[in-house]
C-alpha cells in the first residue's frame, strides 16, 4: 500500500506528451505546502518563476542564488516563517530549493552537485520528512544549491498551486517541457492551457473539480514498483465554519490511504465509524442545516462521490442524497450531497471491480477538502 501522509513527499515519472526524442529522460518531484501562509506562497511563487524555464547546457552550472536573486522587499518577498520557523525576509524560498534537490536526486546522470546545508534537527516544518533534504539557501551567506551538468542539455520547470510546489528536470534532446508558474514566463504554457490539457484544476484557485480519464500528469509509483494512475479526483470548499471543518478533518483522516483490490466493496460508515463525542466529533452544521454531532462528515463522503462517480470499475452499491432538504453550498447539485447517518444505517458505499487495486487519498487544506484516487 502506497502510504501518505501530507508531509511525505512523492517522487514521480512525468508522462506527460511522450517525447519524440527517446533520449530524453524526465525527472520530477514534489513537496506538500499545508498551513503555508500568503506571504511564504508569495515567496515561494516568485522563486518558482525565476527558476521555471531554466535551461542549462552540457556542461554549464546551476545556481539556486543567482537565478533566484537576493530575496529583498524590494524585489516583492516577504517575512514569512523559514524551514526552522524564524520570520525572514524570503521564507519558505529554501523549499522551493529543497524541491529541486529532491528532483536532482532522481537524475540517473553525470551531474556533480556541490555540497548543500541544510537544516538539519533544527527542522520544523513538514515539507519533508528526512531533514537531510531540508536544504538552505541564503544570498547573503553565500549559501546556495549549485551543480554542474556533465550529463546532456537540461530544462528545469517549476510550479506551485495551493497544495505543493511541483519540480520537472528534462535531460535529453527534447527540452520544450510544460511549465507553469504563479506568474508567466516566456516559453512557458499558462496555467489555464495545462488545465485544458488535464482537465482538472491545477491552480487551486477555487474551482470545484472532478476528473477522470488518461491522468498522464504525475503518476506515483507504489510499493513494488509500478507507476500509479490518478484515476479521478475532487475538491470542495468546507465554508469557513471552524467545528464543520474539524469534523470534516477526522472523517478525512479516517478513508486517506484506504486500498482497494478487484471485488472490494468501500463502505464509509465502516472506514469512518460512528460519528459519537467520545471520538472527537462536535456538534455542527451538515447538508441541511441541522447542528448535528458529526456535522460536516458528508462533506467527506460527496468529495469522494464526486471523484469516483465518471470512474470506469466503479459499481455504486449504496447512495442517498439530501435532495430538497440541502441548503449548503459545499456542492453545486444537492444530487451530489451525500447524506451518512451512521446510527440510522444510512451509508455510501460502492464496489472496485477492475484491475490490480486502487488507493483513496482524502485530506484538507487551508479549509478545502481534497480526493485523489490512483489506480496501480
Amino acid at each position: 500500500m502506497l502510504k501518505r501522509t501530507l508531509a511525505l513527499i512523492l517522487v514521480f515519472t512525468l508522462l506527460a506528451a511522450v517525447p519524440t526524442a527517446l533520449a530524453s529522460e524526465y525527472y520530477s518531484a514534489r513537496t506538500p505546502l499545508a498551513g503555508s501562509g500568503k506571504a511564504k506562497l508569495n515567496n515561494i511563487g516568485l522563486a518558482v518563476e525565476a527558476i521555471n524555464g531554466t535551461y542549462i547546457p552540457y556542461g554549464e552550472s546551476f545556481s539556486f542564488n543567482e537565478t533566484v536573486g537576493r530575496r529583498t522587499t524590494n524585489r516583492g518577498f516577504q517575512k514569512a516563517p523559514n524551514g526552522r520557523g524564524v520570520m525572514v525576509t524570503g521564507g519558505g524560498v529554501a523549499q522551493v530549493a529543497s524541491t529541486l534537490y529532491l528532483a536532482l536526486l532522481q537524475v540517473r546522470g553525470d551531474i556533480e552537485i556541490d555540497p548543500v546545508k541544510t537544516y538539519g534537527s533544527r527542522f520544523n516544518d513538514n515539507y519533508v520528512t528526512d531533514v537531510s533534504h531540508a536544504i538552505i539557501t541564503d544570498y547573503d551567506a553565500d549559501i546556495d544549491l549549485s551543480f554542474t551538468n556533465n550529463e546532456d542539455d537540461m530544462t528545469i520547470d517549476m510550479w506551485a498551486n495551493d497544495k505543493y510546489v511541483y519540480c520537472s528536470i528534462t535531460v535529453g534532446e527534447d527540452t520544450d517541457s510544460v511549465g507553469v508558474s504563479f506568474g508567466s514566463s516566456e516559453g512557458s504554457a499558462s496555467s489555464s492551457n495545462v488545465r485544458d490539457l488535464l482537465g482538472m484544476d491545477i491552480t487551486g484557485q477555487g474551482t470545484q473539480y472532478a476528473s477522470s480519464g488518461s491522468g498522464w500528469f504525475f503518476t506515483p509509483e507504489g510499493d513494488d514498483g509500478d507507476e500509479r494512475e490518478l484515476l479521478g479526483s475532487a475538491s470542495l470548499d468546507c465554508g469557513g465554519d471552524k467545528k464543520v471543518l474539524g469534523n470534516v478533518e477526522l472523517a478525512a483522516e479516517s478513508v486517506n490511504d484506504t486500498t482497494l483490490e478487484d471485488g472490494d466493496v468501500f463502505s464509509f460508515n465502516e472506514v469512518v465509524g460512528p460519528r459519537y463525542k467520545k471520538y472527537g466529533y462536535v456538534e455542527a452544521i451538515n447538508g441541511r442545516g441541522a447542528k448535528v454531532t458529526g456535522g460536516g462528515v458528508a462533506q467527506v463522503a460527496s468529495v469522494l462521490w464526486l471523484a469516483v462517480k465518471d470512474m470506469d470499475d466503479i459499481s455504486i452499491v449504496e447512495k442517498s442524497t439530501y435532495g430538497s432538504k440541502y441548503n449548503q453550498s459545499y456542492v453545486d447539485s444537492s444530487s451530489d450531497a451525500i447524506l451518512t447517518d451512521y446510527s440510522a444505517g444510512r451509508d455510501f458505499s460502492f464496489r472496485y471491480t477492475g484491475d490490480g487495486s486502487i488507493t483513496i487519498y482524502t485530506y484538507v487544506t487551508d479549509g478545502w477538502l481534497y480526493c485523489e484516487i490512483y489506480g496501480e
